[in-house]
């Protein structure tokens, strides 16, 4: 090992917990999408299944490939034949094909009175626990035909198993010191609304670095000062200069 002191926690994994603490943060503000499952629809996909007749369908699509010219009148029968065959091998897959069809995308509001709790100046440790309380709730849910069981779903908009509500109560003290850190940013944001991702950014560090035992602004400087769409942002805007730069040294050689 070189000469100084070793690092206490790395660079790279302290910026793991600090982009998905970042991320949590956003969620929390803007709220997220998600995917359901439409019982409506799958109850309507049930009835059709109920009422199929694999024959009649057949016959359905023969009919119709015969009225677009794809299939001669001489051979609908055996064409019939095929499509029974081909309507009872897929049946069995109805089920999944169904519960595919019936997924939708249903937006999850965003929990403005958490995030000013979380960034209001005079809270407290205490406080932040008892806000993180109301983060999780309790659902009953069928696992199977007459079996129901008791399971805790997130009641904030952020993934299921996000360790960011209980790291959040578990380093309270951390958290509010980093929010009168003097390298806090504080102008206000109806002035600056990127000044409200920056403190986002600010804060995800200093939790990250709690988790590691290390110090605020140590763990700013190890994970850096750019956030994570603008790490994504700037490493698209770098490709097609370096592109440009290639082209141009080419038609130079060429010349030469």
């Amino acid at each position: 090992m070189g000469a100084g002191r070793p690092l206490k926690a790395d660079p790279g994994s302290l910026y793991n917990f600090a982009h998905q603490f970042y991320w949590d943060f956003r969620r929390l503000a803007e709220g997220r999408q998600r995917w359901t499952l439409d019982r409506v629809k799958v109850q309507e996909f049930e009835r059709e299944r109920e009422n199929l007749s694999i024959s009649a369908e057949a016959a359905k699509k023969a009919q119709e490939e015969i009225a677009a010219g794809l299939l001669a009148p001489s051979r609908k029968q055996e064409r019939c034949r095929e499509l029974e065959d081909h309507l009872s091998s897929v049946l069995p897959l109805w089920p999944f094909v169904a519960r595919e069809e019936a997924m939708k995308q249903v937006r999850i509001p965003g929990e403005p009175e958490v995030i000013n709790e979380l960034l209001d100046p005079a809270t407290t440790p205490e406080r932040i626990r008892e806000v993180c309380k109301d983060a999780v709730m309790t659902r009953i849910i069928q696992v199977e035909p007459g079996v129901q069981k008791e399971v805790e779903v997130p009641a904030w908009p952020i993934p299921v198993g996000s360790p960011f509500p209980t790291y959040l109560s578990e380093y309270a003290e951390q958290y509010t010191a980093a929010l009168h850190d003097p390298r806090f940013p504080r102008c206000d944001v109806s002035i600056r609304p990127s000044n409200r991702l920056k403190q986002f950014w600010f804060l995800s560090r200093a939790l990250a670095g709690a988790l590691f035992g290390v110090t605020t602004r140590t763990a700013i400087n190890l994970v850096g000062s750019l956030r994570p769409e603008e790490i994504f942002q700037e490493c698209r805007d770098a490709k097609p200069a370096r592109k440009r730069v290639r082209r141009k040294y080419k038609t130079r050689k060429l010349a030469t």
